[in-house]
């Protein structure tokens, strides 16, 4: 979707393997990114199913603080979602990049209202659109 709208994408993984951490930092810093998305979905113990929403991490730049406003914006706009909000993180990802970086939460596997959306291929391709609308929102922004 953002290929289709001229940005250029490094994806670290294009399957359910597992990557570690470093290995996508490095892609990141190496491949001199404008920007860093790591795009999770989130679990909590199974005995709490009422937990559901999105939320979005930042570390500690005002860049990195304004793309996760504009890609949790665009994803509570785009989904209907609860909004759990914009936080500030140390997940290595966010702390490691030298670029502006968010880590989205895209739902809960574990949540009542939350897993059988993220299950459902049309809900997962608008939580994309919704991303990358975010994404490009805030690039808009900056020029």
């Amino acid at each position: 979707m953002l290929e289709q709208q001229g940005a250029q994408v490094i994806l670290t993984r294009r399957n359910d393997s597992e990557i570690d951490l470093e290995p996508r930092v490095r892609d990141a810093n190496q491949g001199n990114a404008n920007l860093f998305v790591s795009i999770h979905a989130n679990a909590i113990d199974l005995a709490r199913p009422h937990i559901n929403g999105v939320e979005t991490y930042y570390y500690a730049s005002d860049a990195a603080r304004q793309l996760a406003q504009a890609i949790q914006t665009s994803v509570v706009q785009g989904t209907g979602m609860r909004n759990i909000g914009v936080k500030q993180a140390r997940f290595y990802v966010l702390r490691n990049t030298r670029m502006p970086a968010a880590l989205v939460e895209v739902g809960f596997v574990t949540g009542r209202d939350d897993a059988p959306r993220l299950a459902d291929p049309e809900f997962r391709d608008r939580m994309a659109e919704s991303i990358a609308r975010g994404i490009l929102q805030y690039v808009q922004q900056r020029l």
